[in-house]
Formats: structure tokens, C-alpha cells, sequence
């Protein structure tokens, strides 16, 4: 019924103990999994409006690294303090070298949602949900070899089955956008639904600090590839106090968050991640209705009660 902790990387011992609450096969710390990715989403709730910003309208890329440099210092002193070595990059292997460029890929489809959330109504950036929803659960089946049981299957029905109905309800404004940006969400959900997978097998081999770095050292080469490519309208971006303190702040919240996901994945399974993640979309609507008065429309309450008819199932049954 719960997930089968398999990997196809190379399995190497753990730098520190720390790394040993992110793994393990216990069915009972399933509740607890939903717990830690509620803690995430909401954290990535606050972290989401600020992509928001003035700044993210004009330098965008020029944010996007401020934030990654962050996010990376962050990483690095935890992992200092708590008695963590900091990555040998010359002697990487092919697992850490793989795992760099999985941070590259998720860099990409930060620099998409980041930029979406920026200029995008938040209720459109988030249908690419049902995208990631089915991706995570297939590459989480048939990658990473986790069961699934009768009810996760009419759960994960369910929920694609709500989102097929916002969706349907809103496509009016969603045919109106160019349609460039009509894929982009979708494109978003994609990029996150298989991103997640591939990070569960490192976390489960290379520990879960050493993934959050190399993933961030990741984002930061094709935040900084981005910025060479656009050096000439992006380098003013450095240049105001507010950008460090907005970025300092979305740093902080998303390695945060990040690490509470990666409980949860390692606590209850990529497929489990998979359909939590989609409660991000009342959570996200509703923040940003909150703090730049987006229109809220209460059909994105079914995502509320599905998801605590889930936490139920899975707590008590």
C-alpha cells in the first residue's frame, strides 16, 4: 500500500545523521508526511508572492540569481554547521553530476513560474497542477516503483477530475492569452511532475543536504547562463536594497519549504508528494487574493475539502 523504497543510483553511506529522518520505510510516518508538505505549501505560499515584485517585472533573471546566491549560502552554512563537508566538485561523480543537471532543469521551470507569477494571474499559473499531478505519479510508479493502492488511484481521479473542471470553467480566460502563454503552466506542472521523482532517488542516495545543494548549484548556472544572455537590460537589477531583502526572504522561505518536501517524499513517497502538491492551488489563489486582491473564486474550495478527505484517509485508515 505504501511506497517501496527503491533506487536505480548508487547507494553511499550518509555524512550525518541528519540525513536519516528524510529516509525511511515506516507506513506510520505516512500522516506525518502530509504534515511536513502542508508546512511546505504554506511556506511556499508567503515565497510565492514575492515573485510578485516590481523587480520580477523588470530584471527578473537579475532576482532570480540574488535569490539563488541566497538560497545557496543558506544550504552551505547549515550544512557547515551541522557538520556536513562541502561537495569535492572535482571528484564528482556521475550520480552528483546528474543531480547538477536536474538543478539546471528545475532552474528552468523556476525561471517560468517566476516569471508567470509575476505577470500571470495565479489561478492561471497553477492549471499546470493536474500536469504535475499525473507526471510525479507515473514517474513515481514506474521509476521509483511505489505502490499505489485502490484509493490513491480514485483520490488521484478525483483531484485531475476537479482541476478538469476549473479548468473548463475558466477557459474563457485562458483562450483570451496569447498562446505562448497558454502552455507555460502546463509546461510549469511538467517540469515539476518529473523533477521530483529523479530528486527523490538522489535524496534516497547522495542524502538530502548534499541534493539541496548540488540542485541549487544547479539553479544557479542556468540563472547565470539566463543572465549572460540578458546582461544588458538585467544588471540594473542588482543595484536596489529591496531586491536582496525580497530575495533574502524568498530564499530563506523556500529552503525551507524544500526541506519539509523532502520529508515528505522521503516519509511518504513521491506519489503521495504528487497529489499533496495539489493543494497548493486554494493556498496559492487564496494569498494572493489576500495581498494584491486577485478576484477569488470559490469553486477552488473543492481543492480544500479533498485535500482534508485525504488527510483523514491516510491518517486513520
Amino acid at each position: 500500500m505504501y511506497p517501496k523504497k527503491t533506487s536505480i543510483f548508487a547507494t553511499v553511506n550518509f555524512l550525518s545523521p541528519l540525513d536519516l529522518p528524510f529516509i525511511t520505510e515506516d507506513a506510520h510516518f505516512v500522516p506525518y508526511a502530509s504534515g511536513a508538505e502542508l508546512v511546505s505549501l504554506l511556506l511556499f505560499m508567503r515565497a510565492n508572492t514575492l515573485w510578485r515584485s516590481e523587480g520580477m517585472k523588470e530584471t527578473p533573471i537579475a532576482l532570480l540569481l540574488i535569490r539563488s546566491l541566497f538560497a545557496l549560502s543558506l544550504l552551505n552554512a547549515g550544512a557547515i554547521l551541522f557538520g556536513r563537508d562541502v561537495l569535492p566538485f572535482y571528484v564528482l561523480s556521475r550520480t552528483e553530476i546528474f543531480v547538477l543537471f536536474l538543478g539546471m532543469y528545475g532552474g528552468f521551470g523556476l525561471l517560468l513560474f517566476a516569471k508567470s507569477l509575476a505577470n500571470l494571474p495565479s489561478k492561471l499559473v497553477f492549471f499546470g497542477g493536474t500536469v504535475h499531478l499525473l507526471s510525479g505519479t507515473i514517474l513515481g510508479y514506474l521509476v521509483l516503483h511505489e505502490a499505489i493502492s485502490p484509493a490513491r488511484w480514485v483520490i488521484l481521479c478525483i483531484l485531475a477530475s476537479i482541476q478538469a473542471v476549473v479548468f473548463w470553467k475558466d477557459r474563457s480566460t485562458w483562450l483570451a492569452m496569447p498562446w505562448t502563454q497558454r502552455i507555460v503552466p502546463f509546461f510549469i506542472g511538467f517540469i515539476w511532475g518529473t523533477y521530483y521523482p529523479f530528486f527523490g532517488l538522489a535524496q534516497n542516495s547522495l542524502g538530502t543536504f548534499n541534493t539541496l545543494i548540488l540542485t541549487e548549484y544547479g539553479v544557479i548556472l542556468t540563472m547565470s547562463m539566463a543572465f549572460i544572455i540578458k546582461i544588458r537590460s538585467e544588471h540594473r537589477g542588482f543595484r536596489l536594497g529591496i531586491h536582496y531583502r525580497e530575495m533574502g526572504e524568498q530564499a530563506f522561505l523556500s529552503v525551507m519549504a524544500q526541506g519539509f518536501t523532502a520529508l515528505c517524499i522521503g516519509w511518504g513517497g513521491v506519489v503521495l508528494h504528487s497529489i499533496l502538491t495539489n493543494f497548493s492551488s486554494l493556498l496559492n489563489v487564496t494569498a494572493f487574493r489576500i495581498r494584491f486582491g486577485e478576484k477569488f473564486d470559490y469553486k477552488y474550495m473543492v481543492f480544500f475539502f479533498a485535500y482534508g478527505a485525504l488527510m483523514l484517509y491516510l491518517a486513520f485508515l
